[in-house]
């Protein structure tokens, strides 16, 4: 009950406990929504965790000490005796560790070197590590976690580790709260760099490593309860608007909310908002679905035909709905080249003998920023221009009214190129402002702000999303593992329809 007891009262500390520079909408001057702690930190500021700084910024790469660790752990698992030390004239340091103190986080002859007079000293990784073990619960099931999943196998630097931390930080890895940071080291066996991880102990730690590694001991926490609870689900489209009424479901904590929705209410419809565990300080969560697309829906009523016995397996590859599907497939070949297994145009001027001039309907902004008719033309494969115009169109009369200044389509690149634009099935849309960058650097462009520069492509537009309907894939999230800039390859400006 005491852990219950904890949880409930969450929500209450955090009302006690709001920040004064930041909000929990995510805009902190130096934490941006790509950055890999954004999502713990912004919830731990919802929560009351942690604060940001006067001038509204959330220091991520800060170094903490014990008592801003100490201040974190109690605000959590014991608001009640911290809020009680504040009331009692404590400063917000010395509340902070006497409630752990009294709450039994620090013990008596305790091997961690915590110092009441001393609380402006940096933390180090064991430390926070052995901190966050007491305040996770007894788990039956611990042996068989212990003996599936042992740090001491994972990490290169566990002979470092002093011995009076090898069970917390084993135990923490079972529950994959700490999973240690990749290291490159070279192994003579195979002759060559592979990666393995390391845990770094006895180095300090910083406020956005912290805060992630809180949040995941405090949901590990919230599931091994396994309290019963009540959320309401809010089951909305890209743009926020509702598609059935609220859902009131009964959980437990450690569900995900993606499970407790009713998916006959959703036919038709693919959930594409981030996995959420459901925890005891959290009533209410909101799934974001697209629709199917042109595809995908195909696809279904196909197999909804086999099973009333109107179609066979064996006509799958047959079906017209491929030349809609994102990527490569050999309906694609055949439908540009006539042949199931050619990818590309064997030189220039047979490339150039199938291609054709469209002109398509756009808007575009005038002096005044005012959206205007236009059309432009461009260059296409003569077998998807007709279907290039209708997605065009689309864009065009979608109420967003997307402006577009400039498209390049067929332009051959060599003969060596690996890319679509030398077979005309690849389009680029507003090249300045939609850049090209690999690993941080740009090499065509200048930006890409979607939300400050309407030339630029976001990745909810109306622009990705018709393309996408039509089979075409979008650079900007086709090749990179996530949005952050700084790693992988975006390509914003352009589309292709074999995903190339």
């Amino acid at each position: 009950m005491k852990l219950f007891q904890r949880l409930c009262l969450l929500t209450l500390c955090a009302v006690l406990f709001l920040p004064v520079g930041a909000g929990a909408t995510g805009k902190y001057p130096d934490l941006s929504s790509s950055h890999w702690a954004y999502g713990d930190m912004d919830k731990a500021v919802e929560l009351g965790i942690i604060k940001g700084l006067e001038d509204g910024r959330m220091a991520p790469e800060d170094t903490l000490t014990w008592g801003q660790y100490l201040v974190m752990l109690t605000r959590t698992f014991y608001p009640n005796a911290y809020a009680a030390l504040l009331d009692a004239g404590a400063s917000w340091d010395q509340a902070g560790y006497w409630a752990a103190w009294d709450s039994g986080l620090i013990l008596e002859d305790d091997f961690l070197p915590e110092d009441p007079a001393d609380l402006w000293a940096p933390i180090l990784r064991q430390d926070v590590a052995a901190l966050l073990d007491r305040v996770l619960p007894e788990d039956e099931e611990w042996d068989w976690h212990w003996g599936s999943w042992q740090a001491e196998d994972a990490f290169l630097d566990w002979d470092t580790l002093p011995e009076s931390y090898h069970d917390a930080v084993n135990r923490l890895y079972s529950y994959s709260i700490i999973q240690g940071r990749e290291v490159e080291v070279y192994d003579p066996e195979w002759e060559m760099n592979v990666t393995s991880y390391e845990f770094g102990g006895q180095e300090t730690i910083k406020r956005a490593d912290g805060t992630v590694l809180l949040l995941r001991t405090l949901y590990a926490a919230d599931k091994l309860a396994e309290k019963d609870v009540t959320v309401t689900l809010h089951i909305v489209d890209r743009q926020g608007n509702p598609l059935t009424e609220p859902q009131t479901v009964e959980a437990k904590t450690g569900d995900y909310d993606y499970e407790l929705v009713d998916e006959n209410m959703l036919w038709h419809y693919i959930r594409i908002s981030d996995i959420q565990p459901i925890t005891s300080f959290q009533s209410e969560y909101t799934l974001t679905y697209r629709p199917y697309t042109r595809f995908e829906a195909a696809e279904e009523e196909f197999w909804e035909a086999v099973d009333r016995g109107e179609l066979t397996y064996e006509d799958y590859w047959n079906q017209e709905f491929h030349l809609w599907a994102q990527g490569e497939n050999p309906a694609k070949y055949l439908h540009l080249f006539g042949n199931e297994e050619q990818r590309r145009f064997p030189d220039r001027a047979t490339a150039e003998a199938n291609m054709t001039t469209v002109t398509v309907p756009v808007w575009r902004l005038d002096k005044s920023w005012n959206k205007v008719p236009a059309s432009v033309s461009l260059t296409i494969h003569s077998a998807i221009a007709e279907d290039t115009v209708a997605l065009f169109t689309e864009i065009y009369n979608d109420p967003e009214q997307f402006p577009i200044h400039d498209l390049g389509g067929y332009g051959w690149r060599g003969d060596s190129a690996t890319g679509e634009h030398n077979c005309g099935t690849a389009v680029d849309i507003n090249a300045n402002e939609n850049y090209q960058i690999r690993d941080g650097k740009v090499l065509v462009g200048s930006h890409w702000t979607p939300g400050e520069d309407p030339y630029s492509i976001g990745p909810d537009s109306s622009v990705v999303r018709i393309f996408e309907e039509h089979g075409w894939s979008w650079g900007g999230d086709a090749w990179a593992y996530d949005s952050d800039d700084s790693q992988g390859y975006h390509d914003y400006m352009h589309f292709s329809y074999m995903g190339k």
